[in-house]
């Protein structure tokens, strides 16, 4: 008790002072360490469990393989369904207006949005049903309702925004590979570069929301679009870093280094789809926990991909990252099965044998023990995986780039991708600081909606 107690006002002292609640506790600690010798796992013989996720196809095969051995280990019947990205929160937000959503579910850093529909895993921390002795304070924080200290879900890991390459590409047009350090302009001249050379957009994949909410945190410090705790905007109303990253991708889109509207949507949230696995672009964004699954197609193409960081508006200035809590498992609230479901969890994130069939796909794994031992026979490919995150770690300003997504954040992503990065596209602005001012009172506008 004491020393779980110790972790909760450690990740209170990061988190703005919230504590999480305690409850009382009823069992030893770590009595359901799921890797410990002699581990009796739960008998939940003739009963059903349903889980819920959204992925690629490897995802998909990995965890499928995972619910099978929790299957054999208690004796349950697990009913799975999983969709791509964007059918996901469709999906889910049919169920959740139905009232049928599944007893566990994959949820992403937009919780706040979808916060009535989630159980709060406190008593199942405090009691030990979720075993929490191989995760750190820090962790543990990167899922808890700063507002009352609710721990909404369990993180399947970290991982972080960033770029992934094709160095042959770069090699051919002679352009030198990223540093941790490239910038904007360094971005758009290997772009430009790459485009007259093969003749084929350098780029296809982007997330313009990310890479704009990021441009205000390297524009000044001290900045960020949100608030760390999610409750404002958190940059002065200061539109010019917007302006900017408007007008260098706009302009290399226009000029057709970076693929049109319609060549990203049709590649969607699948990045297995994305053309540089095919060897027919040389960049595209991505979260790092998806690099496995790109890769793996990558490789079957004879191409080898590496991670760089997203550039930086200036050199010496702010990176604008930040290590995140990866999607996290939650428990519907309206569940009947909530204690059966936090086993479920309890596995899913603790156990090693299960995560070295995940192997991190979902992000570094929040547990210590579990990390250690991936590390001992890690791939090369999960090994650049791994430095990505520790040099994003090691960057001065990543503590204080906020990850947070507050309700409101839904809705003004959408109105800034479709209204203004596709409008500046097809010249509906009458310039870059027009659309970035525009766009900053509408954002006002929409965000007094959700208060």
């Amino acid at each position: 008790m004491k020393k779980f107690m110790t972790y909760l006002l450690l990740a209170a002292m990061l988190l703005c002072s919230v504590a999480i609640p305690a409850l009382a506790e009823e069992k030893a600690e770590g009595w359901n360490n799921v890797n410990a010798e002699g581990y009796v796992f739960p008998d939940y013989s003739g009963q059903t469990l349903s889980f819920m996720w959204w992925g690629s196809n490897t995802r998909a095969e990995i965890t499928e393989k995972v619910i099978h051995l929790w299957e054999e280990h208690t004796g349950a019947k697990v009913e799975f369904e999983w969709y791509d990205g964007g059918t996901y929160w469709t999906q889910f937000q049919a169920k959740m207006e139905a009232g049928t959503l599944p007893d566990v579910f994959q949820m992403g850093n937009n919780w706040l949005t979808y916060y009535k529909t989630i159980q709060p895993l406190n008593e199942f921390i405090e009691d030990g049903t979720i075993d929490t002795t191989a995760i750190g304070p820090a962790m543990i924080a990167t899922t808890v309702n700063q507002a009352n200290g609710d721990v909404t879900g369990m993180s399947n890991g970290t991982n972080a925004r960033c770029f992934a390459y094709n160095p042959a590409i770069f090699d051919a047009a002679g352009v030198e590979y990223p540093t941790p350090y490239w910038t904007w302009e360094d971005f758009a001249d290997a772009c430009r570069t790459i485009y007259a050379v093969t003749g084929k957009p350098a780029v296809t994949t982007l997330e313009y929301n990310s890479l704009a909410y990021s441009a205000f945190t390297q524009w000044k410090e001290g900045y960020n679009f949100y608030a760390m705790d999610g409750t404002d905007f958190a940059f002065e109303g200061d539109t010019e870093p917007l302006a900017y990253l408007f007008e260098v991708l706009t302009e290399l889109q226009k000029e057709g280094a970076i693929a049109d509207y319609g060549i990203q949507n049709e590649i969607g949230s699948n990045i297995e789809a994305d053309w540089i696995a095919y060897g027919n672009s040389a960049i595209i964004m991505l979260s790092s926990n998806q690099f496995n699954a790109l890769s793996k197609v990558a490789a079957e193409n004879n191409i080898t991909l590496e991670l760089a960081t997203i550039p930086r508006m200036f050199e010496d200035g702010q990176s604008g990252m930040v290590v995140r809590s990866s999607q996290q498992v939650s428990i519907y609230a309206g569940s009947e099965k909530k204690e059966m479901a936090a086993n479920f969890i309890n596995y899913f994130i603790n156990s090693v044998e299960a995560n070295k069939i995940l192997n991190c796909e979902r992000g570094v794994s929040i547990n210590s023990d579990v990390l250690a031992a991936l590390k001992e026979n890690a791939d090369e490919v999960t090994s650049k995986i791994y430095t990505m995150i520790d040099l994003i770690g090691s960057f001065a300003d990543a503590a204080n780039t906020s990850p947070a997504e507050p309700a409101a954040n839904e809705e003004i992503s959408d109105v800034l991708k479709k209204t203004y990065f596709q409008g500046l596209a097809e010249g509906k602005f009458e310039s870059y600081q027009a659309a970035a001012d525009q766009f900053w009172a509408e954002a006002q506008e929409i965000w007094a909606k959700f208060q």
